[in-house]
């Protein structure tokens, strides 16, 4: 009998994946895979343990196969691995001495499982005899199992084809393999297989994607869960020659998740050469299949040698002129040069002319470059394929003589530990570099420098510092500090000095408490008259309003500082609300808070009318009906009728919006609201039978 080849099929990571979670649970695993053809299900099935294939060997898998998703799994077939006959026909039957030796080998791996060679184990070397077994009993069944991948024949030998003929196009099937014995260690189970009974042309295909080189091309494409073993073929003098010596196999960790992609390469190639490549692969039943054909053309990808670039002067001053250094190039596919331009070393850089310059050119004067802004320059050596060098980016010192405009202070604020926060509204000049800030005890003194913040030109972040903070010692006689600022360009360009700054040094006396003189309640609104803090630097006088004397204040207007009254339109019928006053001074320190006054809108008891009022007759029934805007639960009406000395008297009550009696004689009605709190209406107009 045959040994095992010394060239293994590398197999699917299904299976691989499958040995080493068999390591690691106590269950076993068969795995299933099928396909549609020929108005058939082909079915591949393969156990992950040895003792597990023991088991199968000897007694064989039961198939079962259930309609759609359903669980309702009925039994279809049984498979059995061959007689020693049957080994015979099928070896005699082989077309090539590959098939033959393909299908020997399966027979030798399904003889020896039967034997149950297992092994013995040398105390003296401790547990590496046992990891030891357990890999060559591993090795043996991966060999089996991608044996039986690529010779259908080998499959169907040791039972692990099967082929269900009874089956409807366009159905759904669902495919569970079961051990007719089941194994008395491990646990076996068997993931559901589900396929559509129907042919997809495009199955195998598979997109194959070039990377163009020098004299080189390289190919990759993603993994196809049911291909394996890639080979690639290329045309040469008219005949398909396979370019690798052994299938291309994608062999990863059982734990790894990142991008599944397998590649080739070929170089030593004729640049701007077509060249037609075919993929080939293995499928799970045996098949060499193409599933791609990719015709490329490899290019010239060798950029010319870099240019250096001199330090652009501006000579004129419409003028900059750039110059650079490179030595003669070498070959005939030089094309020329481009020169370009950008506001920063590492931005956007746009062309400064429409056609190259000539390869012999060394200079460039540019006429466009803007004032007032950094000039970047950059120039690209450029060969007949497009491959580009580019020298490093070299910036041009313009002759700048305007400074920048004065600049202005936004606002500046001491704390309570006296860090002092000053903000500056950025000047307007694109060349901006920033700002100097000065100090000074008193506005007539002179101004010391305290702080720089300038942008270096080569500075990626263009953004200029306008907040600067400062420290000084809030214990002085002096209660305010003055500050200026001078704007500085790239070319040190010095603007005049701002207007100067008084910042304030924080008190910690709070103002005087605000006081209420006087609160007047009416039916609609609560008016309060009040006079406020008259501490000199008061910013803010503040009304606080609540509903509920334990509940904390809640801000509710900010007053004028000359104000002395407020009308609080925003108010319920029957709440009572409470009302106090803060004040706050520029340091912001806070007033105590005004002694609480309280204020409540009455009701005066009057309702309004019902409207619409309508009266109809018919056969002695008289119906009344009646609109109110405001009706609610605690509404009811009285209905009033005039007696026989004309006066009205009540008659009736109702809570709905009609009243119905019976009444032959000529009658006059009225209606009146009340309310549950001992609020009533006036009478309302009268209405009469005719």
């Amino acid at each position: 009998m045959k040994k095992y080849p010394s060239i293994i099929f590398i197999g699917f990571l299904f299976l691989v994946s499958a040995f080493a979670k068999a390591q690691q649970e106590p269950t076993t695993v068969i795995k299933t895979k099928g396909r549609f053809i020929n108005n058939s299900v082909e079915l591949r099935f393969f156990p992950d343990r040895k003792s597990t294939m023991s088991l199968a060997f000897k007694s064989g898998f039961i198939i079962e196969r259930a309609t759609g998703t359903a669980s309702n799994f009925v039994e279809i077939g049984r498979t059995q691995p061959f007689t020693e006959s049957q080994w015979q026909e099928a070896m005699a039957a082989a077309r090539t001495e590959d098939e033959r030796n393909e299908i020997e080998l399966a027979q030798d791996f399904y003889l020896d499982i039967l034997a149950g060679s297992g092994g013995s184990m040398d105390f003296t070397s401790g547990i590496s005899d046992l990891k030891d077994q357990k890999a060559t009993e591993d090795f043996q069944l991966m060999v089996s199992l991608l044996t039986a991948i690529k010779n259908s024949e080998a499959a169907k030998g040791l039972g692990f084809s099967y082929i269900d003929k009874s089956v409807q196009n366009g159905t759904d099937y669902s495919y569970r393999i079961k051990l007719v014995e089941e194994s008395a260690i491990y646990k076996t189970e068997s993931a559901p297989f589900q396929i559509k009974a129907s042919t997809d042309g495009n199955a195998l295909k598979n997109k194959v994607f070039v990377k163009t080189g020098d004299t080189q091309l390289g190919f990759v494409w993603k993994d196809h869960p049911d291909l394996s073993g890639v080979d690639v073929e290329r045309t040469i003098n008219g005949k398909n020659v396979k370019l690798n010596k052994a299938p291309i196999y994608a062999i990863r960790g059982s734990n790894y998740d990142g991008p599944k992609r397998t590649g080739f390469d070929e170089d030593s190639l004729v640049n701007y050469q077509k060249y037609t490549y075919r993929f080939y692969a293995q499928t799970l039943f045996g098949e060499r299949v193409q599933f791609a054909e990719v015709t490329a053309m490899p290019r010239d990808r060798t950029a010319p040698q870099q240019p250096f670039l001199k330090q652009p002067q501006h000579v004129k001053p419409g003028e900059v002129h750039v110059e650079w250094k490179m030595n003669a190039p070498i070959g005939g596919d030089f094309k020329g040069f481009a020169i370009s331009r950008s506001h920063q070393n590492n931005g956007e850089f746009k062309l400064l002319h429409d056609k190259l310059l000539p390869s012999s050119a060394r200079k460039f004067i540019d006429k466009s470059f803007i004032l007032g802004k950094t000039n970047y320059y950059l120039v690209q050596a450029v060969d007949t394929a497009n491959n580009i060098s580019s020298s490093y980016p070299v910036s041009v010192t313009l002759i700048d003589s305007i400074p920048p405009t004065k600049p202005i202070f936004i606002k500046g604020k001491i704390d309570s530990t006296g860090i002092v926060t000053i903000d500056i509204k950025e000047n307007p000049e694109s060349d901006l570099m920033g700002y100097r800030l000065y100090r000074s005890n008193a506005s007539e003194h002179e101004f010391s420098a305290i702080k720089e913040g300038f942008l270096s030109i080569d500075s990626m972040d263009r953004k200029v510092q306008t907040t600067y903070r400062d420290t000084v010692t809030l214990k002085s006689l002096t209660p305010y500090i003055y500050y200026r600022v001078e704007a500085l360009d790239f070319n040190h360009n010095t603007s005049e000095f701002s207007e100067i700054l008084k910042v304030k040094r924080p008190d910690k006396i709070a103002p005087t408490t605000p006081v209420f003189k006087k609160i007047k309640s009416t039916e609609k609104q609560i008016e309060l008259q009040f006079v406020l803090s008259k501490s000199m630097d008061v910013k803010e006088q503040i009304l606080y309003r609540k509903t509920d004397l334990k509940a904390p204040w809640e801000k509710y207007q900010i007053f004028e500082n000359d104000q002395n009254s407020f009308i609080d339109n925003r108010v319920e019928k029957g709440t009572t609300y409470y009302y106090s006053m803060r004040a706050i001074d520029d340091s912001d320190n806070f007033s105590q808070y005004a002694v609480p006054v309280q204020g409540k809108t009455y009701d005066t008891g009057v309702r309004p009318p019902v409207e619409n009022l309508k009266i109809n007759s018919r056969d002695g029934r008289v119906d009344i009906t009646w609109s109110y805007k405001n009706l609610n639960k605690d509404t009811y009406f009285v209905i009033y009728k005039k007696n026989k000395n004309g006066q009205f008297v009540q008659h009736g009550r109702s809570l709905e919006l009609r009243f119905r009696e019976s009444e032959k004689n000529k009658s006059t009605y009225a209606i009146k609201v009340f309310t549950t709190d001992g609020g009533q209406s006036k009478l309302s107009k009268e209405v009469s039978i005719k």
